[in-house]
């Protein structure tokens, strides 16, 4: 495979969340958003494997083994956003830092497994989760 074929297939990858093996217990895991023709890489909300945040990686291709496709994070800010038609403004909260969605003041409180929280407001926030996952999980229609 050529250089140029590599650095395409790498490509694919832009806007994808990988994660960059640097050896067999070292790596980070993060949205990758550029690669040189160099196939140097650049990450961006990447995390090390002790969990350690780092807001935007430079790689030099000689510090890494290889790349591998990551599965896509929970789309948290689309929950947040479809929760919101049911709300007035203002009352529902995504918290990036923490990667949940505040509703009502904290009243509820849903993060990418459960909605926590009770009463007739959390109950539609459930349903509106459960929906919602089930629409990721079912394949688009062409």
């Amino acid at each position: 495979m050529s250089i140029r074929q590599y650095n395409t297939e790498l490509g694919t990858l832009i806007d994808k969340i990988v994660k960059v093996y640097l050896d067999k217990d070292k790596f980070f895991v993060g949205q990758l958003k550029g690669v040189s023709e160099d196939s140097n890489l650049i990450l961006v909300n990447a995390k090390n494997e002790k969990n350690k945040p780092f807001p935007k990686l430079f790689i030099r291709s000689g510090f890494y083994n290889y790349v591998s496709l990551e599965e896509e994070p929970f789309p948290m800010v689309a929950l947040a956003e479809r929760i919101a038609t049911i709300f007035s403004k203002g009352h529902v909260n995504y918290i990036e830092d923490q990667n949940i969605i505040s509703i009502l003041n904290g009243k509820i409180i849903v993060d990418e497994n459960e909605v926590r929280g009770t009463g007739p407001s959390a109950e539609r926030v459930k349903k509106i989760f459960e929906q919602f996952k089930m629409d990721l999980e079912s394949p688009p229609e062409e």
